[in-house]
C-alpha cells in the first residue's frame, strides 16, 4: 500500500526518502488534502507497518519483577513500548495483538492472559469509539516509566539498555534478557558479586541464574583476594580447604564478575524521572557499604566502607599477568 510505504517507520527519515516517485507523492497528497486519516488509522497503520529492531529494557525494574512474580508482564509492557512508534502510550488492541504475535512471538492467548493480570500496574484497558465509523475498539493505555517505577518500588534509574528483538522472542529468552539486564555491558566496570547475593538482589535462584546466563551468554570473570605483607610486596591470600582425607591452602576467591551482552542505549527520559523522584520523595534509606573501589581517591572520598574493602590491583602488579585481581585495604 502506497500509505505503509509513506509513514514506514523503519528508518528515522523523512517520509519522502522512501523511494517513492514524485508523481506518487503529490497523488498521495492530493488524497490526503480530500479525505484526511484519523488519529486511529494512523495509530493503526504505523503500528502494523513497524517492525522494531530493538527492544529498550529498565536494569532497575528486572529485581522487584521477578520478587513480585510479575516478570511476564514487565517484558510485555517493554513489547507494547517496541511497538508504539509514535510514543503516544496509546494503541488499538487488535492491531497491538498482531503486531505482538508477528515480531515478538506472542500468542493471543497469552496477550488477553497478560494483559488481565498487569491490568492496573503497567497498563489500562478502555472502550472508545471510532469518530468516523462508530466502531467500538479496545485502546490500551501503557502506563509511563515514572508510574511503573513508582507501583515497583524502584526510586532511582540509571541507563537504559537494548536486546535485539530476534533475541526477545520465547519467554524463556525474554525472562533471560530480563536477568541479564541487571549486569553490566560489555566494556563498562562492574564489581565482584556472588551467587547468593545475586539470588537476594534478583530473587532468581542460583541453578536459574546459570541456565539464564547459558541463554543470554553472560561473561563471568573470575577475581583473586591478594594483600600486602610486611614489606610492601604483593601476595595472595590463602585460605585452609579441608577435603574428605587431607587439608591445603589454595589461593582465597572472590566473586565473580559478570558482563551481560545487552547494549547500551541512550539516556531517555531517565534524567527527568529522577529529578521528579528527588522532587516528590523523601527517603532515609540506610546507604549499602561500599567494599569493592577502583581507585585509592574513590577509596579515601568513600564515606561508607565495608569491614573488609579490597582495591582494585594494576595490571602490572599483579601476581599472575591476564587475571582480575584485588588487594585488602
Amino acid at each position: 500500500m502506497l500509505w505503509e510505504r509513506l509513514f514506514a517507520k523503519d528508518a528515522r527519515h523523512s517520509p519522502f526518502n522512501k523511494g517513492l516517485s514524485d508523481v506518487e507523492i503529490a497523488s498521495f497528497l492530493e488524497k490526503m488534502e480530500e479525505n484526511p486519516p484519523t488519529i486511529e488509522q494512523y495509530v493503526l497503520e504505523a503500528t502494523i507497518t513497524y517492525h522494531p529492531q530493538f527492544v529498550r529494557l529498565v536494569p532497575e525494574l528486572s529485581p522487584p519483577a521477578f520478587k513480585l512474580k510479575l516478570d511476564k508482564q514487565l517484558a510485555l509492557w517493554y513489547a507494547l513500548r517496541a511497538i508504539n512508534p509514535s510514543g503516544s502510550g496509546n494503541l488499538v488492541l487488535s492491531d497491538a495483538i498482531t503486531a505482538l504475535c508477528h515480531s515478538l512471538d506472542y500468542s493471543q492467548r497469552n496477550i488477553y492472559r497478560l494483559l488481565g493480570n498487569g491490568k492496573g500496574k503497567f497498563w489500562d484497558t478502555c472502550a472508545f469509539k471510532e469518530p468516523h465509523t462508530g466502531a467500538s475498539c479496545t485502546r490500551i493505555k501503557i502506563y509511563s516509566l515514572l508510574r511503573v517505577c513508582e507501583h515497583l518500588g524502584v526510586y532511582h534509574v540509571r541507563v537504559f539498555v537494548e536486546v535485539p528483538v530476534s533475541a526477545f522472542q520465547k519467554l524463556r529468552e525474554k525472562r533471560s534478557w530480563l536477568y541479564a539486564s541487571y549486569h553490566q555491558p560489555q566494556g563498562h566496570t562492574a564489581n565482584p558479586i556472588s551467587r547468593a547475593s545475586l539470588e537476594v538482589a534478583t530473587g532468581v535462584r542460583r541453578r536459574t541464574q546459570q541456565r539464564y546466563d547459558k541463554v543470554t551468554g553472560t561473561v563471568k570473570v573470575a577475581n583473586f583476594a591478594n594483600q600486602k605483607n610486611s614489606e610492601a610486596k604483593m601476595v595472595p591470600i590463602l585460605h585452609l580447604v579441608n577435603g574428605k582425607s587431607k587439608q591445603w591452602l589454595k589461593h582465597r576467591r572472590l566473586g565473580n564478575t559478570y558482563y551481560s551482552r545487552v547494549l547500551k542505549a541512550a539516556r531517555g527520559m531517565t534524567k527527568k524521572v529522577n529529578v521528579l523522584f528527588r522532587q516528590s520523595l523523601k527517603r532515609g534509606e540506610a546507604c549499602l557499604l561500599k567494599r569493592f573501589f577502583f581507585s585509592p581517591r574513590s577509596f579515601t572520598r568513600a564515606t561508607e566502607k565495608h569491614q573488609e574493602p579490597f582495591l582494585w590491583v594494576n595490571p602490572k602488579e599483579r601476581i599472575i599477568p591476564g587475571r582480575v585481581e584485588w588487594c585488602l585495604v
